[in-house]
């Protein structure tokens, strides 16, 4: 059985959590207000509270994210970080290909697009934790913290990162089903 066939449906789910609990997650912190704004409205009250749950179902995805990867064959972890030399060189192949105005072929181990997959992993994690930190500085009365402070600072410097992340990706795959690729379909089939 390949590693596609036996691993593909529940790694799918967890990319459709990440997905919708993301997406949620920045459209909610155009409208919500801080939690020490003094003067939000309901509807920013509502979202603030709304991003916080969301934003701890995200964590636990995440942590479902890493846990399957742990459990699952090697290569997910060489997919997702290509950091031997045969992976660098697969992923500044493919670089070089980009430059030229060829796409990688549909392959689901090529090392770029890994690469990108598991950086925004990397992205999201640390967002995760920092907004779970912010939660619990929160619920303990301790935002006058400087620690409070710190992941406040981060996690509002990852938000712009995850901006563009959520965007380039998005394009990406526009621009792959464009070119003939069945990256959209194959990415949203949850069943078999």
């Amino acid at each position: 059985m390949s590693f596609a066939s036996k691993w593909s449906q529940p790694i799918r789910w967890l990319h459709l959590g990440l997905f919708l609990t993301i997406t949620a997650q920045l459209f909610l912190s155009l409208v919500m207000a801080g939690p020490d704004d003094k003067h939000q409205s309901l509807l920013e009250h509502s979202t603030l509270i709304a991003h916080e749950y969301i934003g701890l179902v995200a964590a636990a995805i995440i942590l479902a994210h890493w846990v399957y990867l742990a459990l699952a064959e090697r290569v997910t972890f060489e997919h997702l970080f290509p950091w031997s030399r045969a992976g660098l060189a697969g992923v500044f192949a493919e670089i070089g290909g980009l430059l030229r105005g060829r796409l990688p072929d549909d392959n689901e181990q090529a090392g770029l697009a890994g690469l990108i997959h598991g950086l925004g992993l990397l992205l999201a994690t640390a967002m995760g934790f920092t907004g779970t930190v912010m939660y619990f500085l929160l619920q303990a009365g301790k935002m006058e913290s400087t620690g409070y402070d710190v992941a406040v600072y981060i996690h509002g410097t990852l938000a712009n990162l995850m901006w563009a992340y959520w965007i380039g990706h998005g394009l990406m795959a526009i621009m792959h089903q464009l070119l003939g690729h069945d990256t959209l379909r194959g990415i949203f089939r949850l069943g078999r």
